[in-house]
C-alpha cells in the first residue's frame, strides 16, 4: 500500500490494516505513477497488476488471472474484452464490448485516443514480470497522467495484447476522477503523435484473444465450457472482426424490431388456421 503522504486520515487506515499488508508506505512522492513504480519494487510475484482506489476487481478476477496465465504460457499480458463501467454509488453503468488489441490501433488512437472507446482498461490489465524488466521495470514518470496509456506502448514492442472475454474488473465514475479531471487526453493525444512516428516494425504485429466456448453434453443439456486461445498474426483481421461485431449489434436490435410485426402476422394466421378443420371450412363454403 503507498499512499502519498495524504492529510485526510488514509494513513490512520492503512496503518490499521498494516497487519495484513506485504508492504506500506505513507510519505511524499512525484505522483501517481511514482507511487505505482515505488509499490512495484517492493514486491516479487511472478503476475503483476495495480487497481486504482475507486475502481473493484470482480469475484472471479484473480482466480481467472491465475488459470489463464497457468495454461497459456505464451501470454504475456492480458485485458478484458468487455469494458465495465459503474456509477458513484456502485450501480452498473455500462459494458463496451472491443473486438481486440493491437499496437498498430494504439499508436493509431484506435484505442483510447481522441473520440475513441476502445480503450485499454487498466484496472483489467495483468502482466508477467518478464515483460515487465524487458520495458525497464518502471513506468515513464514523463506522463503524469497517461503513464498507463505509455505503458501500453511499451508492452506492444514486445509482445501482442491478450484479450480476454470476460469482464475482470470496473471502473468506476466520479467527478473527481484523475482521467475527467485532468490532462489525461491531452496527454494520450501527444503521446500517438510521438508513436506515430515510429516505424511499425518497432511494435509487434497480430492480435489475440481467448474466449470461452460452450462443449454441449450427451443429452444437449448439461456441459461445460474451455478457454481457446485465438490468435492472428495479421492485424487486418481485427478490423473485419470489428466490422461483423459492429453489425452484428446493429441487426440484434433492428432484428429484434422489425421482426416482431410479420411474425406476429404470420403466428395469428397459422393460428387461425390450426382452429379451422375441414369441416368447418365446408360448413363456410
Amino acid at each position: 500500500m503507498i499512499d502519498g503522504g495524504s492529510t485526510d486520515g488514509s494513513r490512520q487506515v492503512i496503518e490499521r490494516y498494516s497487519d495484513h499488508l506485504a508492504f506500506w508506505c505513507s510519505e511524499p512522492d512525484l505522483g501517481q505513477y511514482d507511487a505505482i513504480n515505488k509499490g512495484f519494487k517492493n514486491t516479487s510475484g511472478e503476475i503483476m497488476a495495480w487497481l486504482n482506489s475507486s475502481d473493484l476487481y470482480l469475484p472471479w478476477t484473480l482466480s481467472t488471472v491465475r488459470e489463464i496465465f497457468d495454461k497459456y504460457p505464451e501470454v504475456d499480458w492480458i485485458t478484458s474484452l468487455p469494458k465495465t463501467c459503474i456509477r458513484e454509488d456502485g450501480v452498473f453503468e455500462s459494458i463496451v464490448e472491443v473486438a481486440g488489441f493491437t499496437a498498430a490501433r494504439l499508436c493509431g488512437g484506435g484505442h483510447g485516443g481522441p473520440k475513441s472507446g476502445e480503450y485499454v482498461q487498466q484496472e483489467t490489465c495483468f502482466w508477467r514480470r518478464d515483460l515487465w524488466e524487458k520495458i525497464g521495470g518502471e513506468i515513464s514518470n514523463k506522463y503524469r497522467f497517461a503513464g498507463d496509456f505509455w505503458l501500453w506502448s511499451a508492452f506492444f514492442r514486445h509482445s501482442r495484447c491478450t484479450g480476454i472475454d470476460v469482464p475482470l474488473a470496473a471502473f468506476r465514475f466520479h467527478g473527481d476522477q484523475r482521467s475527467a479531471a485532468s490532462k489525461y487526453v491531452e496527454e494520450i493525444a501527444g503521446l500517438i503523435g510521438e508513436l506515430k512516428n515510429e516505424k511499425p516494425e518497432n511494435f509487434v504485429r497480430g492480435y489475440q484473444n481467448i474466449v470461452r466456448y460452450w462443449i454441449p453434453g450427451p443429452d444437449g443439456i448439461c456441459g461445460q465450457s474451455r478457454w481457446k486461445l485465438d490468435k492472428h498474426a495479421d492485424d487486418h483481421y481485427l478490423e473485419v472482426f470489428r466490422w461483423w461485431m459492429e453489425r452484428s449489434r446493429d441487426l440484434k436490435w433492428w432484428g429484434s424490431k422489425l421482426s416482431y410485426l410479420p411474425i406476429s402476422m404470420a403466428k395469428f394466421f397459422m393460428r387461425g388456421c390450426r382452429r379451422m378443420t375441414p369441416e368447418e371450412i365446408s360448413g363456410k363454403r
